[in-house]
C-alpha cells in the first residue's frame, strides 16, 4: 500500500531531494542537480518564492521505501496578477508504478483545493522558467540547464489520471557548421536588417559588466519583465526571485554572448546565451567536494554547448531590427567562443515569432515539453 506523508523534518527533505537518484539510476541522459542547490531551493528561509506562496512537500512511501515525491504550491502573487486561482505542482518524481503517481496527485489535488485553487497545473519547479513541463519528445540526449528530463511513463501517468495539455514549449538547436566560421550561412536578410537597425535606430550593443553584477542583473530583470508582458502566461518576476535564479550564472557567463542594447544610453533590449553548466553537472553526481575544484575548472573549460535563454526588446523599439542585431551578435560571440552547438530554450508554442525565427535560421526542434492541467 502506498501512503503519502508530508515532509516535516530535515531528514525527510533530504529523502525528497535525493529520491530522483533511484528513478534515473540507469538513465545516461539524466543530469543530477546539486543536492545543496535543491536543499536551498526548498528552504523557506532561503528562497524568496516562499514569501508569496504556500508550499507543501509530499513523499510517497511503500513500507519504509520512498517511491515518489511532489511539491504542491499556490503562488498568490501570480494568481492575483492574472486574476486566477491556479495551484501548481512540481518536483514530481515517481517509480514506474501508477498507483504511487495517482496517490501523489490525489494528495496534491486535496491540498490545492484546501488552499482555494480551482485548477491544478504543472509540473514546474515553482515557475515555467525552472524545469517547466514534462519532456514528451527528445529524450535521446541530456537536457541543457533549466530544462526538464523524465522517464517516458510520466506523461502516460498524468494523462491516465485525467490531466490535459495546457501548453507546449520547444527547444531548438543549431550546429556550428550550420552557421559557418565566418557566419557565411546566416540568412542574408539578418545582416541587412541588423545593419539597418544600427543605422536608423541609433542603437548600440554592449557586453554585460561582470564587475557590476548587481546593477546589470537589475537592468536585465527590468527588461525581462517589460519585454515578456504580452505573453499569455506572463507574471512579473520579483527582483529577489530573478536575482536568485541569476546568481549561480555569474561564473558561467561569457560576456561575448550576453549583450544589452541601448539607445542614447538607455537599455531597450537584451540577448543572453549561457555556457551550459549541465555539461559539468552530469559528471558530478550531485555533489562538489573541496578536492573537486581542479576537476570542475577543467570541465568548465570543456563546455561546448551554449544555451540561448533570454532575448527581448521593449515595445517602443520592436519591429526596428534590434532583435535581429541581438541575434546576430550573440551568434557571433557563440562562434568566437568555439562552442559546438547552440540550444534555444524554451520557446512557447504561442511565441510565433521566435518559432519562425528558429526555423528561418535552420534550427532543429529537438525537444518538446508539456505543461498539464486539470480542473479541481
Amino acid at each position: 500500500m502506498v501512503r503519502i506523508e508530508p515532509v516535516r523534518t530535515r531528514r525527510d527533505l533530504k529523502s525528497f531531494v535525493t529520491f530522483p537518484w533511484q528513478v534515473y539510476r540507469n538513465d545516461p541522459n539524466w543530469v543530477p542537480p546539486l543536492i545543496s542547490d535543491q536543499m536551498r531551493t526548498l528552504d523557506p528561509e532561503r528562497n524568496p518564492f516562499f514569501r508569496h506562496a504556500d508550499v507543501a512537500l509530499f513523499l510517497a512511501r511503500e513500507g519504509r521505501e520512498v517511491v515518489g515525491t511532489v511539491a504542491a504550491f499556490v503562488d498568490h502573487r501570480a494568481n492575483e496578477y492574472r486574476g486566477e486561482s491556479v495551484g501548481g505542482f512540481g518536483f514530481f518524481e515517481v517509480v514506474d508504478d501508477y498507483s504511487a503517481a495517482a496517490a501523489l496527485l490525489d494528495a496534491t489535488r486535496e491540498w490545492l483545493k484546501g488552499h482555494g485553487a480551482t485548477v491544478m497545473r504543472g509540473p514546474m519547479n515553482f515557475s515555467h522558467s525552472d524545469h517547466g513541463g514534462l519532456l514528451i519528445a527528445g529524450a535521446d540526449c541530456p537536457p541543457v540547464m533549466l530544462e526538464s528530463h523524465n522517464p517516458p511513463y510520466y506523461p502516460e501517468f498524468l494523462e491516465r489520471y485525467g490531466m490535459e495539455k495546457h501548453t507546449d514549449f520547444y527547444a531548438y538547436r543549431i550546429f556550428r557548421h550550420q552557421i559557418g566560421e565566418n557566419l557565411e550561412h546566416v540568412p542574408p536578410e539578418i545582416f541587412q536588417v541588423a545593419e539597418a537597425a544600427r543605422r536608423l535606430s541609433k542603437v548600440t550593443l554592449r557586453q554585460i559588466r561582470l564587475d557590476q553584477w548587481d546593477q546589470e542583473v537589475r537592468i536585465i530583470w527590468q527588461l525581462f519583465n517589460e519585454t515578456l508582458k504580452h505573453f499569455p502566461d506572463y507574471v512579473p518576476m520579483s527582483e529577489e526571485d530573478f536575482a536568485r535564479l541569476a546568481r549561480p550564472l555569474r561564473r558561467l557567463m561569457d560576456p561575448a554572448m550576453a549583450l544589452i542594447a541601448e539607445v542614447d544610453g538607455v537599455p531597450v533590449g537584451f540577448g543572453i546565451a549561457i555556457p551550459d553548466i549541465n555539461r559539468v553537472l552530469i559528471h558530478l553526481n550531485g555533489r562538489i567536494y573541496p578536492w573537486d575544484y581542479l576537476r570542475v575548472r577543467r570541465l568548465m573549460r570543456q563546455i561546448d554547448v551554449a544555451s540561448f535563454k533570454l532575448m527581448g526588446v521593449v515595445d517602443r523599439y520592436r519591429m526596428r531590427g534590434i532583435d535581429a542585431l541581438l541575434y546576430l551578435e550573440v551568434i557571433r560571440g557563440f562562434v568566437q567562443g568555439g562552442y559546438a552547438w547552440l540550444d534555444g530554450s524554451v520557446t512557447g508554442e504561442y511565441n510565433l515569432m521566435m518559432n519562425l525565427v528558429a526555423q528561418r535560421w535552420g534550427a532543429e526542434r529537438y525537444k518538446q515539453f508539456r505543461i498539464y492541467q486539470q480542473s479541481l
